[in-house]
């Protein structure tokens, strides 16, 4: 009786969760997104899908809350092996309190494994970022971001590998505004507009059902200044069911940040999942 009381309110959460989404998120979020391209999948028929994550680090201190919803659909081939194609829109939210942000994007994955991402994201700040210099350089105010991004996996026996290339244009709503800064990567900007190409190389060994070993690599440049910033890092996951823990240290350094031992962590509730490969 008590498991299925539990399933019962889960479920009845979720459909409350995506209605909001649905009608809110999506619908705002995605008239900032041009036709898209994507990658990843994981459902049974097409459908809507829904996760909520935290996400933290030591250096330079930072943490969020993320809500993600989306609908997708199976264009081709067997949902049992990753032989497979889908199409997938999805919005984010996400707040730090003082720094929020609202994110449209769509996928394309013509196999699972291999596949395209666009969208684009409105960010706003309402706090001096206590990890960067903000009189020198602009932290308060309107953001937007568009990106572009490729992504492929691979894996045999219980060895997994990713990799993802990304193309990102920052622009300001005030042009005349000083340098500011991306805070993810540690990065100033030029406000007249600026680009930035960010890669991710991860490498996993799954020490049983529940355990993964990951070895990851998080690389950004900057287009107008050059600047660059580094992030390698060996983190243990756990999945459980439908939450999934991660914990992590690295060695962060960017041209605004000397290089430092940094910690990190992530939780993740997967609600309703989405075609995407784990």
């Amino acid at each position: 009786m008590k498991a299925r009381a539990i399933f019962r309110r889960r479920d009845e959460l979720l459909a409350v969760l995506s209605r909001f989404f649905i009608a809110r998120v999506c619908g705002a979020a995605l008239r900032f997104v041009a036709p898209t391209i994507v990658i990843f999948a994981h459902s049974a028929h097409a459908d809507f899908d829904l996760n909520l994550s935290a996400s933290t680090r030591s250096y330079p201190l930072s943490g969020v809350l993320e809500a993600e919803s989306g609908y997708g659909a199976k264009i081709w081939g067997d949902l049992s092996g990753p032989y497979y194609g889908y199409a997938r829109v999805k919005a984010d939210m996400a707040s730090a309190v003082t720094y929020n942000s609202l994110q449209g994007s769509a996928e394309f994955f013509p196999i699972a494994f291999l596949g395209l991402r666009a969208g684009g994201e409105a960010i706003q700040s309402d706090a001096k970022y206590s990890a960067y210099d903000c009189e020198l350089y602009l932290c308060v105010g309107r953001f937007y971001r568009t990106f572009a991004e490729a992504e492929l996996s691979l894996g045999a026996g219980r060895v997994f590998v990713q990799g993802r290339a990304r193309r990102e244009r920052w622009t300001l709503k005030d042009t005349r505004a000083q340098d500011f800064i991306d805070p993810t990567s540690g990065l100033r900007l030029n406000p007249e507009g600026d680009s930035e190409t960010v890669y991710h190389a991860i490498i996993g060994v799954k020490a049983s059902e529940a355990w993964s070993i990951l070895g990851v690599v998080r690389y950004a440049e900057s287009d107008a200044y050059k600047g660059q910033s580094r992030f390698p890092s060996l983190i243990f996951r756990l999945k459980r069911g439908d939450w999934t823990f991660g914990f992590g240290a690295g060695v962060f350094e960017s041209e605004l940040k000397q290089k430092s031992f940094s910690t990190l962590g992530f939780l993740r509730w997967e609600i309703a999942p989405s075609l995407a490969l784990d």
